[in-house]
């Protein structure tokens, strides 16, 4: 019986944590990996439609930031796809780059992931 209840406590702990960390008022994407995460919520997730809510809203915004610095003749650009990307399509690139390149995950901010994810999908020309 004590093992039950032990285990039952962990699955509750285990609940508890994912809800905790997938509270549509309490996102916190603080480094890459927090992108991530939301970014490749199951669709079975009650929370699903705030998820991804998010997450394309932050590619969106991520390149939208990435347009704006580029539009003029100050900065280089830092991906250079040959095709109009959808947001759908950057999220995309960022969790197949995610799963080799765990090292950065956890220590940068997510922008940065983003944009190293872009950069190695679509690269620039060496100038």
């Amino acid at each position: 019986m004590q093992i039950h209840k032990t285990l039952f406590a962990i699955m509750a702990m285990l609940v508890s944590s994912h809800a905790a960390a997938l509270n549509p008022e309490g996102f916190e994407v603080e480094n890459t990996g927090h992108l991530v995460e939301l970014c490749s919520v199951s669709a079975d997730d009650p929370l699903y439609n705030a998820a991804m809510g998010f997450c394309m809203g932050y590619m969106d915004a991520a390149m939208d930031y990435h347009q704006a610095l580029t539009a003029g003749d100050k900065y280089q650009p830092i991906a250079c796809p040959n095709m109009e990307v959808t947001r759908k399509q950057l999220a995309t690139v960022l969790l197949d780059w995610s799963k080799a390149n765990a090292a950065y995950l956890g220590n940068e901010t997510p922008v940065h992931g983003v944009m190293r994810a872009a950069a190695a999908k679509w690269p620039c020309p060496a100038k």
